[in-house]
């Protein structure tokens, strides 16, 4: 029996700060903290005491040596006007559609809101995981509910949204196409706004990772992910590509990043790349654990294969050392169409 002396101590409050001993309650208040003189004050004091106290010699260093200095909203809208970043690599979610009319999936009266109003009753696992009607699994189990009930209702919520226009961001993708910097889209989303005619993106730069209503192949959680994302993930990530051909920009838009492996694509990215994230709440982001629910493809603990890459970190790397240590990040929460008004009101 586990006694009061050998219960383990609780776990630390998931935006505590080590260094300073305190909770900051959120990832965008730990990530600004972590950036104030303070704190890189005392983590280099912290860091020179533990030196001492265990005996080894440690060269002197600033609390973000060797991490990427922070990047402000300024430095990356210069950057990108001035065509700074030549390899952009643009991810999106269901967050750059709304605008467009069509909801998102955890928002209040959004996709999961709707499949517990319409399967609740008959299933009731769906209030607790409305996704598991979304499932390989469910659509084995219930082949005649799956094609009877959940197809033609999906089918009339993307015919509600069929006229819908691409969003100030789906505009914004095209813009860098137009611009020669687009080295790809990966979206999670199945509208189809990415090749909009009005847009003119080739539709080799943009992998539907989930599938599309109009192709009729959606990707139901618990499947495979088409071929086409390995493939591409393996050309636009390669690790034998070119320093001067080196994805150097990573936009993620509107997406929770709580489904494998399309949320470890970030991880992806190589040493040095400008990482960005902008969504409406990034504590949904980062605040989050993905288990086994989540998971479309089979993964150890803390790595996936991707393509070629067989150890990709699967866990969020948008706060702390780890993911600092790797590349230059911006955390940006907001509605994705304000932060592209604010970069075309700059140019």
């Amino acid at each position: 029996m586990m006694t009061e002396d050998t219960a383990p101590a609780p776990a630390p409050a998931p935006f505590w700060c080590d260094v300073c001993q305190k909770d900051l309650q959120s990832g965008k208040n730990l990530l600004e903290h972590r950036s104030g003189k303070r704190h890189r004050k005392k983590e280099e004091e912290f860091s020179q005491t533990t030196s001492q106290v265990s005996g080894r010699r440690k060269r002197p260093s600033t609390a973000y040596d060797p991490i990427f200095p922070i990047m402000d909203e300024e430095d990356l809208f210069t950057n990108l006007a001035s065509g700074k970043y030549r390899n952009i690599v643009v991810l999106t979610g269901a967050g750059i559609s709304t605008a467009a009319g069509i909801p998102d999936f955890r928002s209040p009266g959004g996709l999961f809101d709707i499949l517990r109003r319409t399967f609740g009753n008959r299933f009731p696992f769906v209030y607790d995981s409305p996704e598991s009607i979304l499932s390989r699994t469910f659509a084995l189990a219930h082949p005649t509910v799956y094609q009877n009930d959940v197809k033609p209702l999906l089918k009339h919520l993307l015919d509600e949204t069929i006229d819908v226009s691409p969003t100030e961001t789906h505009r914004f993708c095209a813009w860098l196409n137009q611009q020669g910097w687009l080295r790809r889209i990966y979206t999670q989303n199945v509208d189809g706004l990415h090749l909009h005619p009005t847009l003119k993106i080739d539709d080799n730069l943009v992998v539907e990772c989930h599938g599309s209503m109009k192709e009729g192949n959606i990707v139901l959680y618990g499947d495979e992910l088409p071929k086409r994302f390995y493939s591409c993930c393996d050309e636009d990530f390669s690790q034998t590509i070119a320093d001067t051909a080196a994805v150097d920009l990573m936009l993620v838009f509107g997406t929770s990043l709580r489904v494998l492996p399309f949320s470890a694509v970030p991880n992806l990215a190589p040493r040095g790349c400008v990482r960005v994230l902008i969504n409406r709440s990034l504590d949904e982001c980062i605040n989050y654990q993905i288990s086994d629910s989540d998971r479309s493809v089979p993964r150890s603990p803390s790595s996936l294969r991707i393509g070629s890459r067989k150890f990709v970190t699967a866990k969020n790397l948008w706060t702390g050392r780890e993911g600092n240590k790797r590349w230059r990040q911006l955390l940006v929460e907001g509605d994705c169409d304000s932060f592209v008004k604010r970069f075309f009101s700059t140019i």
